[in-house]
């Protein structure tokens, strides 16, 4: 396990800075936990423990910077209240992060058990491996020169080399790395063909034999596997949702946002309690229900990440005035979050979810929820067919976020 933190100098920092950080850091903890979980690294938890203690560090220069600020009166006080709210927030969610990478140490048959309950064919961005075989075009480049965002549609989270874990965008990849990648399903299989790499997709790091925890010829076991899988997809993708629209909220004083959120927390109840029934119940038919103790702990954390993200959400729907400091930040962000409704007359409109992965549709943006009636949904079969007056809640680059508008809805967005 990760030696404790040691204590830290203060670094002046503007708040700016500061806030940038914070979200930067929560977006690689993301990958960084479910990639360990996904395979069972160890390293890559420590890694994530790392950016824990990071946060913690932020947290500490955020709250002395708003003692500093000695705002004046009631009026100024709020104006820093959703930056104290989003600090609070932003460090739960990276504890519940840490606490899900670190179930690795808990149960060293996690990946067996995550790998079972995912659903590669709805996982809007899975996290697989890639290896990089000979005539692979982009062997010993690189990595932030390859864009593999930008022109590949993935992000890269993570290198392995032999026993190694390389993080820094300034390494080279080389013949015979093992890229651990997030992205759709389309850029993950044009990629690996880039790469040479024909094997079919695995979230196996090291080839060797796995035992089967799970007696999956029982007809009683399989029936409750499926209904875990569903619900364990499920609660993963909203939190990890959650995440980028509590700060994405925020950032733009956006409370149909918050409202989305606080729909989405309902949700998480809901699913956590019947994933839990399914989970003790599953418990009774395996041999050791030890076992289940790391997806227990997964979930939980998952219902802090939620309820920490409806925090956030509900700060905004009291109606403070978010601080000019959270707009200049958003500013500086790459990305973007947005909300928009597929309109009568939209490019959208009738296609399926593999036809919309075309570049004429993407522009760079991924659907990372959308909402039918009453009925939120966040995974996409690849024949999923978008219709008239779907709430679409995009993220993308900030720079092609109006051509993504036009596709949603040309009539609203006219040129």
């Amino acid at each position: 396990m990760t030696k404790p933190s040691k204590k830290f100098k203060y670094k002046p920092l503007s708040l700016k800075e500061i806030i940038r950080e914070m979200k930067q850091t929560i977006d690689l903890m993301i990958d960084l936990a479910y990639s360990a979980i996904k395979f069972g690294s160890k390293e890559l938890a420590d890694e994530t423990y790392k950016m824990e203690q990071r946060v913690h560090e932020l947290t500490f220069f955020l709250n002395f910077q708003i003692i500093q600020a000695h705002p004046i009166g009631l009026d100024g006080a709020k104006k820093l209240e959703p930056i104290v709210i989003m600090g609070y927030a932003v460090d739960k969610i990276s504890d519940a992060l840490s606490d899900i990478a670190r179930v690795v140490y808990i149960n060293n048959d996690i990946s067996y058990f995550t790998q079972l309950f995912s659903d590669i064919s709805y996982v809007p961005e899975p996290i697989v491996k890639i290896n990089v075989n000979e005539g692979c075009s982009f062997i010993g480049q690189i990595r932030k020169e390859v864009h593999f965002r930008s022109k590949h549609g993935v992000d890269l989270i993570a290198i392995r080399r032999g026993d190694k874990w390389l993080f820094e965008r300034n390494e080279r990849v080389l013949k015979d790395d093992i890229l651990i990648v997030k992205g759709e399903i389309q850029p993950i299989i044009d990629l690996k063909k880039l790469s040479n790499d024909l094997e079919p997709f695995s979230f196996d790091i090291e080839e060797k034999e796995k035992e089967q925890l799970l007696d999956l010829e029982n007809v009683e076991v399989c029936e409750k596997v499926e209904e875990i899988q569903r619900n364990y997809v499920l609660i993963t993708n909203i939190s990890e949702t959650m995440i980028e629209l509590a700060l994405a909220a925020l950032f733009f004083n956006n409370e149909e946002l918050a409202e989305d959120i606080l729909e989405m927390e309902e949700l998480m109840d809901g699913l956590n309690i019947a994933l839990e029934k399914d989970l003790l119940d599953l418990a009774k038919l395996v041999e050791n229900p030890r076992d289940l103790t790391g997806i227990m702990r997964i979930v939980f954390s998952c219902e802090l990440i939620a309820d920490a993200a409806a925090h956030t959400a509900e700060i905004i729907l009291k109606g403070f005035e978010p601080h000019n400091v959270l707009q200049q930040a958003i500013r500086e962000t790459s990305e973007i979050v947005v909300r928009e409704r597929l309109s009568e007359d939209s490019y959208f409109k009738g296609k399926t979810y593999k036809e919309l992965q075309d570049k004429r549709y993407k522009r760079g943006f991924h659907i990372i929820a959308l909402k039918r009636e009453d009925k939120w949904i966040y995974r996409f079969k690849q024949d999923f067919i978008f219709e008239e007056n779907d709430l679409l809640i995009g993220l993308g680059p900030i720079e092609t976020v109006m051509q993504w508008r036009r596709c949603v809805n040309p009539e609203k967005y006219k040129e």
